[in-house]
């Protein structure tokens, strides 16, 4: 590979070994055609620099000038000059190391050093729209020199870009403490600025100090936004001296570089003020994020957190941008302390959605998702499983623990995947553990862990798989629990499906299964006359439970009321079948239905709720449900 030169650092090390920011060319062409002279012959650049070093040279430089890294002078058509940034920089810069002994010589421009700076060298920054913001610029320049424009009839100055902000607030305020030094200004000012400040004498004075003895530390607490004090002081300070020159017809040079400065510290005090506004702003919407991150629904998705509201209602992206939110998360979710998890976790839920959960609150989210989730999970699995037992099959799940966790884990996917991302983004052993070390990890918290692991599914939502079996009996009909009867009836479906698919006249079913479908039809009929007596006039038998459910299972907790509803219905389906083993559909009358629920509500278990008579004839009224649902359709 054909090797090149980089001419702009040729130039720049020839610069800083001789110590020039103006180099003759031809000086310098000279050295590198000896250096080219004394290098690898083989290669075809050095040879070329060697012999002839203005056909290397020079293309290179026009395009470091076109670039504007370098300024050529030139004589007709022959470069003669090559000019550094650093040359027309330098010559200001010593005009401000004056300054700083002299505050009284005014702030340098370019006519007043008889100095003819290159366009591209030099950027005009107004003082109200651009010198803010570049003075909060943290990269550097493109350029060495500012001029900065004021509005009215005051001069431009220049100053190198390095001197924005903090050189050029020093050398105002040393101008500004020229001013006070001179006659009877400070007394002058002291008394415009009493009346401004009354009863702040002790604060007034000590502000004025620091800036005739402390310039230093004034201009850095003007830097920091000053307070309301610092702001006020400087605002006023500023008005009455900028008043006082006004007055003056004619105006030194002196009294110019005054005025500049008076301008520049009204300026900045404004700026800066403003940030400080702006900071506490930014503190006050951030710390509404955080709360918003950590009330209910406690996940959020990007969409969520940016319409989230303060506390007085106002939208949080009013105060923020959207970029600005996005940074706070950024860090909230990046930043940590060594060996800690970051303070929000960022958990994918699929399809290219992710939720932010503040650390402290994952675990009251996963007590709640696992509340939803249990009365969910338990009710699909048993109305499924009941369908697969009333075609006398099985499945894995129901017999094998398992294939049953496996199930579980399929449902809890499809159904909650923010659950299932926690789990199987292991973050919650890293939360309890990291719980575990401070001692912040309750009780409930260490019962989802068992060793530092996170427990098996069917224990995190406390399905049992044999209870769930039990229950999906439950919703058949009873002659599924009698043996002889299923077995009848095993047969009799069995061949039915069979003889389904054989274009064969039907047989009529056994004697046995005739019974057995007549005392199904006559249970059903007695449980409509029971439903006929009991539901008030104007209610349906499920709008009637739903009401005296609300009754006697008042818990405040949904999930809590949900799972008591739950118990007190397996409780009552249990009982029912071992009764209908012995009783006859005749015998299934409302005083029967009464005396039985009686009987179950007095069980100790049972007893401890409250609303006792709502209670039994929730029970009277569930039993015909259950019975009801005995049908074929």
């Amino acid at each position: 590979m054909a090797k090149d030169i980089d001419v702009y650092q040729l130039v720049r090390a020839f610069a800083h070994k001789n110590r020039l920011t103006s180099i003759d060319y031809q000086v310098f062409a000279h050295a590198v055609q000896r250096q080219a002279a004394g290098s690898d012959q083989s290669e075809a650049i050095y040879r070329d620099l060697a012999i002839n070093p203005d056909t290397i040279l020079l293309p290179r430089l026009y395009r470091l000038f076109q670039d504007r890294r370098v300024a050529l002078e030139t004589v007709g058509n022959e470069v003669k000059t090559i000019v550094m940034p650093e040359h027309y920089a330098e010559v200001f810069f010593n005009e401000y190391k004056r300054l700083d002994e002299a505050p009284e010589i005014p702030f340098p421009d370019e006519e007043s050093l008889k100095v003819s700076v290159p366009p591209e060298w030099i950027q005009a920054v107004n003082i109200d729209t651009d010198l803010g913001i570049l003075s909060d610029r943290k990269e550097e320049a493109k350029v060495p020199l500012y001029r900065i424009i004021f509005n009215g009839q005051a001069k431009p100055l220049v100053v190198p870009q390095s001197f924005v902000p903090e050189k050029l607030l020093e050398c105002s305020v040393l101008k500004i403490r020229h001013y006070l030094r001179q006659g009877a200004n400070k007394d002058f000012i002291f008394n415009k600025l009493s009346y401004a400040f009354a009863n702040k004498e002790s604060q007034l004075k000590d502000a004025l100090g620091a800036v005739l003895t402390k310039p230093t530390e004034a201009w850095g607490q003007l830097a920091d936004g000053g307070g309301d004090f610092g702001f006020q002081f400087w605002a006023y300070l500023t008005s009455y001296i900028k008043h006082d020159l006004d007055k003056k017809k004619e105006k030194a040079a002196e009294d110019l570089g005054i005025y500049q400065a008076t301008l520049l510290c009204e300026f900045f005090a404004s700026h800066y003020k403003g940030k400080a506004k702006r900071l506490l702003d930014l503190e006050s919407a951030s710390r509404s994020l955080g709360q918003g991150l950590r009330k209910p629904p406690l996940y959020f998705a990007i969409e969520d957190v940016l319409g989230f509201r303060d506390s007085q209602g106002q939208p949080v992206q009013g105060r923020l941008s959207r970029d600005d939110i996005e940074a706070y998360l950024k860090e909230k979710t990046t930043t940590a302390e060594e060996g800690l998890l970051p303070e929000l976790l960022v958990i994918a839920t699929g399809q290219g959605r992710r939720v932010y959960i503040a650390k402290e609150k994952v675990f009251a989210l996963v007590f709640r998702l696992l509340g939803e989730l249990r009365a969910d999970c338990r009710s699909r699995l048993v109305q499924q499983w009941s369908k697969i037992l009333g075609d006398f099959q099985s499945s894995p799940a129901m017999e094998d623990d398992e294939a049953f966790v496996k199930e579980l884990g399929a449902l809890v996917a499809s159904r909650s995947p923010l659950l299932d991302a926690l789990i199987q983004d292991r973050l919650l052993p890293l939360v309890y553990e990291e719980l575990s070390a401070t001692q912040a990890a309750s009780s409930d918290i260490s019962r989802l862990f068992y060793k530092g692991e996170l427990l098996p599914l069917d224990e995190l939502l406390e399905l049992d798989r044999k209870s769930l079996k039990v229950d999906a009996k439950m919703l058949l009909p009873f002659w599924y629990s009698v043996p002889i009867l299923s077995s009848i009836m095993r047969i009799f479906l069995g061949s039915g499906k069979k003889k389904a698919s054989v274009p064969v006249q039907a047989k009529a079913a056994p004697p046995e299964a005739q019974t057995l479908k007549a005392r199904r039809a006559a249970f059903i009929t007695a449980a409509c006359q029971v439903e006929a007596e009991i539901v008030p006039s104007g209610y349906t038998l499920e709008e009637y439970i739903a009401e005296l459910e609300g009754r006697w299972a008042n818990l405040l907790n949904p999930q809590a009321r949900r799972n008591l509803v739950d118990d007190v219905n397996s409780l009552v389906r249990d009982y029912l079948r071992n009764v209908l083993r012995s009783l006859s559909p005749s015998n299934f009358t409302t005083e029967r239905v009464k005396s039985l629920s009686a009987s179950l509500a007095d069980t100790p278990s049972l007893l401890k709720l409250k609303n006792h008579a709502a209670l039994e004839l929730y029970i009277q009224l569930y039993m015909v449900k259950l019975l009801k649902r005995t049908s074929l359709h």
